[in-house]
């Protein structure tokens, strides 16, 4: 399965995991899994995760940078569907009262900055993969809730996915399904 880590599961993982591998097992576990391609870190991911935490996700775990090949590019990535998408974006992904309280040109600067942040790629990401094959192994690993309580123009991730049809799990669950167990 290929697992999509946002940026909150990332800095979790830096934050409240890594400072107690003593025995560098997590390190060596997060490190194969990311070379084998099982983990996957999207390039606007990696670029928040440099400024989330004064860089804690890349402080712990290096060679997330040091690998730009195995980073995903997502800059001209455009959906299967533009059309598809823009009305998803607009009735399915956006908070409605705030759009409707947003003027028109606001509320297509906060449209363009969703989709060039980590969670609009990753969302577009999941809107391609599963368009491309229905039955894609893909899942999204997060740590936010599906509520907005954030004041955004846009749902969580959480919410998202369901919307795309994506699997998604938090970052407790990921490790729960791995053969990596923690010893205390």
């Amino acid at each position: 399965m290929d697992y999509y880590f946002d940026t909150s599961s990332l800095v979790a993982l830096a934050r409240y995991y890594h400072p107690f591998d003593k025995t560098e097992g997590l390190y060596e576990f997060v490190k194969n899994k990311f070379m084998q391609k099982e983990i996957l870190v999207l390039d606007a991911i990696l670029q928040e995760s440099r400024f989330t935490s004064q860089g804690c996700v890349l402080n712990a775990y290096p060679f997330i940078e040091e690998n730009k090949d195995l980073i995903i590019k997502t800059k001209e990535m455009m959906p299967f569907s533009t059309k598809k998408f823009d009305n998803m974006l607009n009735n399915n992904f956006s908070v409605p009262a705030l759009v409707k309280s947003t003027d028109p040109e606001k509320y297509s600067i906060l449209k363009q900055e969703f989709l060039n942040s980590g969670d609009g790629k990753l969302i577009l990401t999941m809107f391609n993969r599963l368009h491309d094959d229905k039955d894609a192994d893909v899942c999204v690993v997060t740590e936010e809730s599906p509520y907005s309580n954030d004041g955004k123009g846009f749902k969580k991730i959480p919410a998202l996915c369901e919307i795309v049809k994506a699997r998604c799990i938090t970052l407790v669950d990921y490790l729960s399904q791995t053969p990596f167990k923690v010893i205390i």
